[in-house]
């Protein structure tokens, strides 16, 4: 959105073609004060010149229902599109992950991807893998993600269960292996346009559970999805998936 001036002034001036690629409009129970100056005073001039592009286009209908509700702006709708070559189950080896952080073969691994920030909800994600350990103890997860939060991410990191693993940022190109060493992908997050890693795992051959928003059920094909905040049923969705997954295995 910061750069729709001068994309607008490159249509008026030299007649470029523009297209606005909407991934989702922040909601206001998640914005900081200084996200909320910025909504007010300055957004909407940008969304008065978008409305003048060429072309909108949304992540997920979810987005674009929200677009349309929100600015009063109609969209087409382009899912983020997977490298199947790089998700490919088939491609894949989990064993290098699992060494790295001392996971044996038959230690359940639950993984997550995303950004360390309050709007991912990582601090529930923990406290339904308390759930799992209970049940399972040599459960692991890792969280794979840099943190954009400093404050956000000493909070989850103080007093952690052992069982979880901070990975930290990890390169585009190891990334699918994390899929591989995983045996389900778990995400507590509360806001999503569309939510690439969800459908990567899947891509990778993994299950997920993740909470019923936004677009989830459109890119949910293979998993669990839980209403809203019920820890409990997430941490039995996991141990579920896990069980029958060693049992399968």
């Amino acid at each position: 959105e910061t750069l729709v001036s001068a994309a607008y002034l490159a249509k008026k001036y030299y007649g470029a073609k523009l297209i606005f690629w909407h991934h989702h409009i922040a909601e206001s129970r998640f914005m900081t004060l200084e996200e909320r100056v910025y909504n007010l005073v300055v957004s909407p001039f940008n969304w008065r010149k978008i409305k003048k592009f060429d072309f909108v286009v949304s992540i997920s209908e979810h987005s674009k229902n929200v677009l349309r509700s929100e600015k009063g702006i109609d969209s087409l709708v382009i899912y983020d599109e997977i490298d199947s070559d790089r998700f490919n189950e088939g491609n894949l080896n989990g064993t290098t992950i699992r060494t790295k952080y001392n996971i044996a073969a038959d230690d359940p691994v639950i993984l997550f991807v995303g950004r360390l920030t309050p709007t991912k909800n990582i601090h529930s994600l923990i406290s339904a893998f308390k759930i799992v350990k209970a049940r399972i103890p040599r459960a692991k997860l890792i969280i794979v993600g840099g943190s954009y939060d400093k404050r956000y991410a000493e909070y989850l990191m103080r007093d952690c269960d052992p069982g979880v693993i901070f990975a930290g940022f990890v390169p585009d190109e190891e990334l699918p292996n994390y899929y591989a060493a995983c045996d389900v992908y778990a995400t507590c997050s509360l806001v999503e346009g569309f939510n690439l890693p969800l459908v990567e795992a899947q891509v990778c051959g993994r299950p997920v559970v993740a909470f019923d928003i936004g677009p989830h059920k459109e890119v949910v094909k293979n998993g669990i999805l839980v209403s809203e905040g019920r820890l409990n049923e997430f941490g039995e969705a996991l141990i579920d998936i896990l069980v029958s997954r060693k049992e399968t295995l």
